[in-house]
């Protein structure tokens, strides 16, 4: 397969984040931290600035396996991306921060994210219709989502965008989401703000029945049929695959209000990264 980047070896640029005030209201544990969803517009950002036929659109192979912090007093946040040939054609862009190792006189490269953009083009849409997801068996448990921000993804006001209530059954999780507001760009591969809300839905169903508090360390494949804009509303759906251990493992589909497919994200991994650290509250546990 021809490759879409013609990047022949692993090529290193800077980048700077701008830290957003908006960006202060996703913490964890009292530090504010960078999205993943941010994270992949900055991947994506990096990619089509270097390689302007790149397919962002179709990402593989995410991975988020270090927090990446934002200080407050901080307004440009300066990381690295590498940017190499990943296998049949695909890119492959990784975020990456330097530290110092106790010694303070070697340091070391601290990776925060990866993703693939792949070489093909995104034309399969095997999205089931919307109006297929059913609760069965009268176990559809509702969330409203003043107490999903309260108690169960307890995140600021900016990145609060499921609407209304969450419908949570053993199949999985329903919920309007909200395409968000701010400087976030929507640009490039649609606003991070549905997508963002869909795990929060997946993070509340863990907790549901699970009886773990999962974040995103990953995904398989993400497919952009459509791109999500900013102070519009969606529907997202999110489907158990297998959650007989960790990393839990969803699928997801974000449509319009329509019923039209914007995005797939398949092989979403949600992980307890606390070890045990925080705790689901009890009224949300299905008698776990």
């Amino acid at each position: 397969m021809e490759n879409i980047s013609g990047v022949k070896k692993k090529e290193r640029y800077p980048v700077e984040i701008k830290a957003y005030p908006y960006l202060q209201d996703h913490y964890f544990e009292g530090q504010a931290i960078l999205p993943a969803v941010e994270t992949l517009i900055i991947l994506a950002t990096v990619a089509v600035a270097n390689f302007p036929q790149t397919n962002i659109c179709l990402q593989k192979q995410a991975r988020f396996p270090r927090f990446l912090s934002i200080d407050p007093q901080e307004q440009i946040k300066k990381v690295f991306a590498d940017i190499a040939e990943a296998g049949d054609g695909a890119l492959g862009v990784t975020i990456s921060t330097m530290a110092k190792v106790k010694t303070g006189i070697i340091s070391r490269r601290l990776e925060h994210a990866y993703v693939e953009f792949a070489a093909s083009s995104a034309k399969e849409n095997p999205a089931p219709p919307l109006a297929d997801f059913k609760h069965r068996g009268g176990k559809r448990f509702s969330v409203p989502a003043a107490a999903i921000y309260r108690e169960l993804v307890p995140f600021g006001k900016a990145y609060q965008n499921i609407v209304g209530e969450l419908s949570l059954s053993p199949e999985g999780a329903i919920a309007q989401l909200y395409g968000g507001e701010g400087e976030a760009n929507d640009d490039l591969i649609g606003s991070p703000f549905p997508l963002d809300a869909a795990l929060h839905a997946a993070c509340s169903w863990g907790q549901r029945y699970a009886g773990i508090v999962a974040f995103p360390v990953g995904f398989e494949k993400r497919i952009i049929y459509r791109k999500t804009k900013k102070e519009r509303k969606y529907i997202g759906r999110i489907t158990p695959v297998n959650i007989s251990r960790e990393p839990l493992i969803f699928d997801a589909w974000i449509y319009d209000l329509n019923g039209v497919i914007y995005e797939i994200i398949s092989g979403i991994q949600m992980r307890d990264v606390t070890q045990g650290r925080l705790r689901p509250p009890d009224w949300i546990k299905a008698g776990l």
